[in-house]
């Protein structure tokens, strides 16, 4: 059976219809079963901005990993803050070649004014595992 992807899904529809430097708060509770295993919990804070929405989060995340040494599984909790843009699916050009390369198409709000931050979650966690998971830094290997 597979496993339903994190779906962080927020409608912006009323904030996008408020003043530019409007915002929202949001709270994050969500389990990622995709490349890590993990649960993730914090606060967002969506703000209006004149291209469209400016996402901050404050999150912490207990991530399942193997040890790189003994090979056992452990749990590691992360911190980490992440700031990214997203702008309407309309403001996006249909044309590759036209869209700047700073534009990443995962960070985008729908035609029906859906934002999801699934993949900024998921990027941010990948972003801060440690290249060498230790259960312990005293961790001897295998036995």
């Amino acid at each position: 059976m597979e496993k339903e992807p994190l779906r962080a899904l927020i409608n912006v529809a009323q904030l996008l219809k408020e003043p530019v430097g409007s915002n929202q708060s949001y709270d994050i509770s969500e389990v990622i079963d995709e490349e890590v295993e993990c649960f993730v919990e914090g606060k967002a804070k969506l703000i209006h901005i004149s291209q469209g929405v400016l996402v901050q989060c404050k999150l912490t995340a207990e991530v399942k990993l193997i040890c790189s040494r003994c090979l056992d599984t452990f749990l590691l909790p992360i911190s980490f803050t992440a700031e990214e843009e997203f702008i309407p699916i309309s403001d996006v050009s249909g044309d590759l070649a036209l869209s700047s390369p700073e534009q990443s198409e995962e960070f985008i709000i729908d035609n029906k004014n859906i934002l999801d931050l699934s993949e900024l979650i998921r990027q941010y966690t990948l972003l801060n595992l440690p290249m060498k998971p230790l259960c312990r830094p005293d961790c001897s290997g295998i036995n």
